[in-house]
């Protein structure tokens, strides 16, 4: 393949890139700039290493600032020679237009050097050809790459089309947190790894409480992940050539009744009024007995002192157990200069050291190394009220279960889940029937299928 021809602003308008970013067509972009909608496959320079080099980095971490700084404090004691500009995106959860800022540089040929994609936008990106593919790269540094000390949905999960166009460097699956004082108030089992759909229910039933049977003074749980439970029921969301819907399908229809008769048939889950009010619906603030979430929540249930609380893995539906994992993509830029540098600090920030750096003791994210989930900083960490450390291990756990798995890439996927959410909202509200809400999501996403 040919490198990709950088990009100048005279190139293109600003109108166009951002239109080209709302609608989720990079590829096309590129491609009238001499990209062809491909990434480059460019082997590591041996002549070209140890050169001075200087890298932008951008990430999406705002939060996290500090953390990586340190971490590439650290690398340039083991590379000097190369320099990192490094910044951070948009903040407050705005992935989408943190995503469309890296279209936006990238078609105008200002992209970082090396960069993390937020979610819903690696499918895109590496369709439109804005990733440098990393398979030769890893095969002849794989002594220091460590290629399968990924957890494997992390690192399959890195892949469009047979490529490795990133390196996972953070990324959690799904499980569920529990308020232990109330699963023993009721004299529950807390749940395990042989707990199931009609068990949460069960347990869920009694936890609930209302005045009357009108509003809710504590409820069973929280609104499970949709995705995981389609995955769970044997359905999926589309299919792995992203060509048609399965939403619905008879497993993925199965799992949105599930849910939605969680909250409007067994009010069990917060109705929309109910998930308003956060007193009721926050789990820290000790009024529910189940939430679901990733290791990401324990930033904000550290602080929590009126309760003990714990973590589960996800309960089991009609086949098995498919938890969604967050996938923290890190990537070179297709059209960077610096290459060579680029990936000596992807592999640095995806190490066990830099994950430990980023991380450390007390830190909430959860790296995709294995060996970094078995030492002490990571697998120890216990906050004051949490009843063990499985607030940490139940998620290396259910990854190495080969129990989670990441959303398959897909050139439209931030489109994709956006009219899903739309029409969830009738889900939740109880406004449509399941069946009627799965196919308005097929009418309005069968325009954004692979053709």
């Amino acid at each position: 393949m040919q490198p990709m021809t950088p990009m100048t602003r005279t190139h293109l308008s600003r109108r166009r890139i951002l239109r080209a970013a709302a609608a989720g067509a990079l590829a096309p972009v590129l491609a009238s700039c001499g990209a062809g909608g491909a990434a480059v496959d460019t082997a590591p320079n041996a002549d070209a290493a140890r050169q001075p080099a200087r890298l932008a980095v951008l990430t999406h971490s705002a939060g996290e600032a500090d953390a990586f700084k340190a971490m590439f404090e650290a690398f340039k004691t083991r590379r000097p020679e190369i320099t990192v500009d490094f910044s951070t995106g948009t903040t407050g959860g705005a992935n989408a237009a943190y995503n469309e800022k890296l279209v936006s540089l990238i078609a105008a040929g200002d992209g970082p050097d090396v960069f993390k994609t937020a979610p819903f936008g690696f499918g895109q990106l590496a369709h439109g050809g804005a990733y440098l593919a990393l398979d030769d790269y890893v095969k002849r540094q794989a002594g220091e790459v460590k290629p399968d000390d990924f957890f494997p949905s992390h690192y399959e999960g890195s892949k469009y089309k047979g490529k490795l166009y990133a390196l996972p460097q953070t990324g959690a699956p799904q499980a569920i947190w529990i308020n232990v004082d109330q699963w023993q108030r009721e004299g529950l089992a807390l749940p395990g790894w042989d707990t199931t759909w009609a068990d949460l229910l069960k347990a869920a039933t009694a936890i609930t409480k209302r005045d009357g049977g009108g509003p809710a003074l504590q409820l069973g749980t929280g609104r499970p992940d949709w995705v995981s439970w389609i995955w769970s029921a044997g359905g999926d969301l589309y299919n792995v050539e992203g060509t048609k819907m399965l939403i619905d399908q008879a497993p993925a229809l199965e799992a949105l009744t599930w849910l939605q008769e969680l909250v409007h048939k067994h009010r069990v889950a917060p109705n929309n009024q109910e998930q308003g009010d956060t007193t009721l619906s926050a789990f820290e603030n000790g009024k529910l007995g189940t939430s679901f979430g990733n290791r990401g929540g324990l930033g904000r249930f550290q602080t929590i002192n009126g309760f003990t609380f714990d973590a589960a893995p996800l309960p089991k539906g009609p086949k098995g157990r498919v938890a969604q994992t967050a996938v923290g993509h890190t990537s070179i830029w297709s059209g960077s200069k610096s290459k060579d540098a680029a990936f000596a600090a992807l592999v640095f920030m995806c190490s066990t050291e830099g994950q430990k750096i980023l991380i450390g003791d007390g830190g909430t994210a959860h790296p995709s190394r294995k060996s970094s989930t078995e030492q002490s900083w990571f697998k120890d960490f216990k906050p004051a009220r949490a009843a063990s450390t499985r607030v940490n291990t139940v998620f290396p756990e259910t990854l190495i279960r080969k129990e989670a798995r990441a959303i398959t890439p897909h050139p439209r996927e931030a489109e994709i889940n956006q009219a899903i959410q739309r029409n969830l909202a009738d889900l939740w509200s109880g406004g449509k029937p399941a069946r009627d809400i799965a196919a308005a999501i097929v009418a309005e996403t069968s325009q954004l299928m692979v053709k």
